[in-house]
């Protein structure tokens, strides 16, 4: 494999393998349109994004907005073909049912 290095400015290659671990086919940044619906006082919700080429293995790391006094944003994984689910849970001792509101995200495909 040909060697690449890159101290300053901007690399175009094919993949990127650090030492002898998983190579990175592409690396992405992009936003999505969230509904966690209600969530029950104390329960866990869901709610899911489109990320086109996302697929199980492959690593998100997702940011979200301002939520809710009270609702704990709990991760993001990679649950299917194109489909990223992002969790959070109601800390409150109420429902809170939030509007739909813009993640942003990080999507490495390792796939």
């Amino acid at each position: 494999m040909a060697q690449n290095r890159v101290t300053r400015g901007t690399a175009a290659v094919g993949a990127l393998a650090v030492s002898t671990g998983t190579v990175v086919k592409n690396i992405k940044y992009g936003s999505g349109s969230v509904d966690l619906a209600e969530i029950a006082a104390g329960e866990t919700g869901s709610g899911t994004i489109t990320v086109t080429g996302a697929a199980s293995g492959d690593i998100v790391i997702v940011n979200p907005p301002a939520l809710t006094t009270g609702l704990v944003f709990g991760g993001a994984t990679v649950t299917g073909a194109n489909t990223v689910t992002v969790y959070a849970t109601n800390a409150t001792a109420s429902p809170i049912d939030e509007a739909a509101k813009t993640f942003t995200y990080v999507w490495i495909d390792l796939t």
